[in-house]
């Protein structure tokens, strides 16, 4: 089992490229959703890098960061001086100073300071980095998913603990409901009595009566139904490979089994214990939203 939400961040380098690679995940209920940050020209590495996230999470919310630094001799050969133009406005300054007769005081921070005399070639060497960005995006990966694995055991741990619960909530309402009825009957025959009715416990009315109580707060279907699913539930939890949708979908068949039980269960304390496994499998299924 794994967590939904994790984090890795690795750097790796290619001919003096340096890349970094950041991977952070949360929580989602769709597909896995990809958002990538990174510098302008290397949109062209995202289809790439993409297809091989695409390979290996199922569902979460994937932030993946990627920035670069080039080798020293790189950036040189990135920065690019246009001397030509640079010349250009020297001999146009030199000249319309003289037919203006104003003092002619050029310096190189002037031309520095004019557009496209000095510009960064936006052709990083693509190549490199798309080899450097492959092995950072792999360090990333099992960084996260050791952290994903690690909040995982501990998710499971908890819902282990949440199902034996459940279990336990579960093992006690189903031996309450033989003595729910048997509670009802003698409430019932209390109240005739005083009203001054003479009514025994074999009466035919009363026994109708009980038989109709019984009728509608009838919870054995409830019961088997959950019982099943937990089963299901820790078997699920019990595998190597326990994915949050199929956890989801037992856990939404556990939560209409156990509105219906609430919804019959009309003595108090079967009531009281319904609400409590109901208010048991919310945390649940919460919990279950956390996993891959």
């Amino acid at each position: 089992m794994k967590s939904m939400t994790g984090f890795g961040r690795t750097e790796a380098e290619c001919d003096g490229t340096t890349v970094t690679v950041q991977l952070s995940a949360v929580n989602s209920r769709k597909q896995a959703e990809l958002r990538f940050a990174m510098p302008r020209e290397l949109a062209a590495l995202e289809p790439d890098l993409r297809n091989r996230l695409r390979n290996v999470v199922t569902r979460g919310s994937y932030t993946i960061a990627i920035d670069y630094e080039l080798a020293p001799e790189k950036r040189k050969q990135m920065v690019r001086i246009d001397a030509e133009v640079g010349r250009h406005i020297v001999e146009t300054l030199k000249k319309l100073a003289e037919e203006t007769g104003i003092e002619s005081d050029i310096r190189i921070s002037d031309l520095l300071a004019v557009p496209g005399i000095v510009a960064e070639e936006l052709a990083p060497p693509l190549g490199e980095i798309k080899q450097a960005a492959g092995e950072a995006l792999e360090g990333a990966l099992n960084e996260l998913r050791d952290m994903q694995a690690t909040e995982g055991e501990a998710l499971r741990d908890d819902l282990l603990e949440r199902h034996r619960e459940m279990g336990d909530l579960l093992a006690q309402i189903k031996g309450r409901e033989t003595e729910a009825v048997l509670h009802y009957r003698d409430r019932l025959k209390a109240k005739i009595e005083h009203l001054g009715v003479d009514l025994t416990l074999d009466d035919a009315r009363l026994a109708k009566e009980v038989a109709f109580y019984a009728e509608r707060s009838d919870i054995s279907e409830e019961v088997v139904r959950l019982e099943s699913h937990l089963q299901q539930f820790r078997e699920l939890l019990d595998s190597d490979d326990a994915q949050g949708r199929p956890l989801e979908f037992i856990g939404q068949e556990m939560n209409r089994e156990v509105s219906t039980l609430c919804a019959k269960s009309r003595e108090t304390t079967l009531a009281e214990m319904g609400l409590a496994l109901r208010n048991e499998l919310g945390k649940v299924r919460e919990q279950v939203l956390n996993v891959e």
